[in-house]
Formats: structure tokens, C-alpha cells, sequence
């Protein structure tokens, strides 16, 4: 911009911060996320509220209370808080370590299904996270592969000199978490929050949330995850709303080769009441650990076998 022939230069966005941003990586409704260079050189993540909410009292404390809450965590599968504060002009924000890899949404679009050996390693360690999240009165309610976030480490070789997995997997994005002790909700123009593909039927009709509407939400990442499709093949929100309520989703068995456990730990995750699913993260991921031992015994499948799957 400029004025009277002289350059004004544009304000850094994380003005007042300590830390000076390079380029936006991205943002929602309320919030944005530079990617940023720390005080001590170091790359990092900074969220912080949009100046047009600044005087959205709702807005301003739910992004100080994410901040707050994923500060009080230390998992390895939880986004990690590394500072926090306000902008000179009084806006929240928080700084996160800048990840390198992909998230699980891109991995899906870009390579399909994930073997289920592979896939209920990823999986073990997004319940692992779920279930510190949980003790700590913290539900997330907007699981989807898009907010799962895959961190290469370096593979390590297993019998036969087959390289297995290290994937570490970081649940990302707790903006319109519910958070215990809090009454503050995030804006929205209607009662239903989260994403529709991913919503738990008491979210659709604005019921009780708690730990077991993220373990529905997880149980439909799964099923993405083993057959690399939704199990709602409609695309409309109003018709994924109704889905969730009314549609039984198919088996993952009847879509590729999986054992048993593996596909009851999926249809139980699914169900509509929330009585009947697994009670907790805890529970469900002792079910996958179990069928994790059955899957990694399974012979792979023929590249016959893997086209034909392809093919249905």
C-alpha cells in the first residue's frame, strides 16, 4: 500500500507476540494459523482469533481456553501448546510446534485405504490421545481425517525385513472443543456443530456430548481408513445429517479382507446410541490392540487380491 508516494509497511498480524509470522497456513470462522519464526529462530504454528472478533467476548475466551487446555496436556498424539498470550491489539493466540508431514485426509486422497495392520497402528495412537483428552474433561467433537495430522519418523524393520510403519499421529484442531467447567460455545448460526460427514447422532439433534460421541467420530475415521470410502455414500449436509441418524452403515468386511474383531471394533464405534458403542477410548482401543495382533498375522493380500478389492 502506499500513500502520497510513500510505502506503508503492512503490520505483522502477530504484532506484540515474540514471534514473527512468514505465511498463512490456514483458518476458520474465528481464528487463523501462521506458520512463524519463534524468538529463538525456531519454526512454529501460531493460531490466533481474527481481528474482526476481537470484540466477540465468546470468541476471545474459547480461544484462550483451547489455548489453556491443550497447555495443561502432554501426550505425543495431542497438538502441543509451546506459549501463549495476547497481540498488542488484545487478540489470544498460541504457538504450536510446526509439524512436517501430512494430514490423514491427504493420505487417504492421495494413496486409499490403509492396511489394516498399518492402519490400527495410526488408529492406537489417536485414541491414545482421545483418552488424555477425555481425562482432562476435553472432547473434541469435530474428529475427521482432515484435523489428524500424520508426522513421518524413521521406519524400523520388522520379520523378513519388512519396513513397518512409524507414523506418529497428532489430533489437531480443538476450536469448537467442549471443555469441562466451561460454558462457553462457539458461534454458529444453527445448534449443530462439527463436520456432518463425521457427526455423532446426539450432536445432529443438539443432545449430551461426551467421550463416547469422539469415539463414534473416531470409529467413522477408521472405517475410512480400512476401506479408503465413507460409509455414507451421500453428499448433501442435510442427507449426511439424516444418514447419521437413520442409515446403517455396511461392514467394513463387506468391503475388504479384515478380521472379525477388527470389524465388530468398527460397527460397535458406529453405533447410533451411545449406549451401545465402546464406553471410552481406553475400551476401544484394548478391542483394536487385540485385533492390531489378528491383523498383523494376516497374510497381505495378492496384488490380484488388492485389484480386485480396488475394483468393487
Amino acid at each position: 500500500m502506499e500513500t502520497f508516494g510513500v510505502a506503508i509497511p503492512r503490520r505483522d498480524p502477530l504484532s506484540g507476540t515474540g514471534f514473527r509470522s512468514r505465511r498463512r497456513l490456514g483458518g476458520g470462522a474465528s481464528s487463523e494459523v501462521f506458520e512463524a519464526e519463534g524468538p529463538s529462530g525456531q519454526v512454529c504454528a501460531v493460531k490466533v482469533l481474527r481481528a474482526m472478533h476481537l470484540d466477540t467476548r465468546d470468541a476471545v475466551r474459547r480461544l484462550a481456553l483451547e489455548g489453556e487446555a491443550l497447555a495443561a496436556l502432554d501426550h505425543p498424539n495431542l497438538v502441543r501448546v509451546l506459549d501463549a498470550g495476547v497481540t498488542l491489539d488484545g487478540r489470544p493466540w498460541f504457538a504450536m510446534p510446526k509439524l512436517l508431514g501430512e494430514t490423514l485426509r491427504d493420505r487417504l486422497d492421495r494413496a486409499g485405504a490403509i492396511p489394516s495392520a498399518e492402519a490400527c497402528s495410526l488408529f492406537l495412537g489417536l485414541l491414545g490421545g482421545l483418552d488424555a483428552a477425555h481425562a482432562a474433561g476435553i472432547v473434541h467433537r469435530d474428529l475427521k481425517p482432515a484435523n489428524l495430522f500424520l508426522v513421518p519418523r524413521p521406519k524400523r524393520l520388522g520379520g523378513r525385513g519388512v519396513a513397518l510403519d512409524r507414523d506418529r499421529l497428532v489430533v489437531l484442531d480443538f476450536g469448537i472443543a467442549k471443555i469441562s467447567g466451561s460454558s462457553i460455545e462457539p458461534s454458529s448460526g444453527a445448534y449443530v456443530l462439527g463436520t456432518p460427514r463425521y457427526l455423532a447422532p446426539e450432536q445432529v439433534l443438539g443432545g449430551a456430548i461426551d467421550a463416547r460421541t469422539d469415539v463414534y467420530a473416531a470409529g467413522l475415521v477408521l472405517y475410512e481408513m480400512l476401506t479408503g470410502q465413507s460409509p455414507f455414500a451421500c453428499r448433501g449436509v442435510l442427507e449426511l445429517m439424516r444418514a447419521q441418524l437413520d442409515e446403517k452403515p455396511g461392514r467394513v468386511r463387506a468391503r475388504v479382507r479384515v478380521g472379525h474383531e477388527l470389524d465388530h471394533a468398527v460397527a460397535r464405534a458406529i453405533e447410533k446410541s451411545p449406549a451401545r458403542r465402546w464406553s471410552s477410548a481406553a475400551v476401544f482401543s484394548a478391542v483394536i490392540e487385540r485385533a492390531a495382533v489378528i491383523e498383523r498375522s494376516r497374510p497381505a493380500p495378492s496384488v490380484r487380491a488388492r485389484s480386485e478389492e480396488a475394483a468393487s
